[in-house]
């Protein structure tokens, strides 16, 4: 299998605090890898790293091969590693396709004048987006909400908005950070089947969630985090039954 992302040695300290201590990943292309681990692991800081976020203390982030240690999350996000976070980063006054369409904004490839007038080019290249994040819409269920607001959409269905909005600019890798957070159960069950078909569209995607049930049952592979050191990797069956994970999960069987 080809990886397209490789971190090694990833640390990241806070004054006295090591949050991320000598943390590897190696993402595979066209799959689903999960980042799990309870709370307080460094999940996030970790991520954050990976996406240009959070700065590095040490270690080395190799994206399609390229070194891309230290680069800011948009020079990240040019290189096609584009990114959900937990928190609503939506325009809740504007539609769901506006929104949809604002992540199309690296596929825009002309300049003045078109930019300022309307030509025939810039009616082309608009319509061949708006069809684009249309299909995309279809492919998450939300097309019936695509002229709605966001602000009027309930807390699910913004979730897949964002993830929508992430997906519109075609990214080699696509990071989610806890897409789950917060849904009911149909809610999951459908973000998991639109996982799974992105999947295999030919989409890489790397989700960090708290979610274990929706990670065991949709990811390729696993990665777990405890205390900012990576403890387990692999098939997800195999870290299931880990020692180092159920005790990072549930403590210690004398302590239970």
């Amino acid at each position: 299998m080809t990886s397209i992302l490789e971190a090694r040695g990833l640390t990241r300290k806070f004054g006295g605090l090591t949050a991320v201590d000598n943390a590897d990943i190696t993402v595979h292309e066209h799959s689903l890898h999960g980042l799990i681990g309870p709370n307080g692991a460094g999940k996030t800081t970790f991520v954050n790293m990976i996406t240009g976020v959070d700065s590095i203390d040490g270690g080395i982030v190799m994206f399609e091969g390229k070194d891309v240690t230290g680069l800011r999350s948009f020079r990240m996000a040019s290189l096609g590693m584009a990114r959900s976070f937990q928190t609503s980063q939506l325009f809740e006054e504007e539609s769901v396709l506006s929104n949809v369409m604002a992540g199309r904004h690296r596929h825009i490839d002309y300049g003045f004048p078109h930019t300022f007038f309307y030509t025939p080019k810039t009616r082309r290249v608009e319509h061949a987006n708006r069809q684009r994040c249309m299909a995309l819409l279809e492919q998450l269920n939300l097309a019936d909400d695509a002229k709605r607001l966001v602000a009027e959409l309930p807390y699910g269905r913004r979730r897949l908005v964002e993830m929508a909005r992430a997906i519109a600019s075609e990214p080699t890798l696509l990071v989610l950070d806890e897409p789950a957070a917060g849904l009911p159960g149909s809610d999951v069950e459908a973000l998991g089947e639109a996982l799974v078909s992105l999947s295999k569209s030919g989409y890489t995607v790397l989700i960090i969630e708290h979610n274990l049930g929706l990670l065991m049952s949709i990811c390729d592979q696993l990665t777990v985090l405890s205390e900012g050191r990576v403890i387990a990797d692999g098939d997800p069956g195999v870290v299931r039954a880990d020692p180092q994970v159920i005790e990072a999960y549930i403590g210690r069987s004398d302590d239970a």
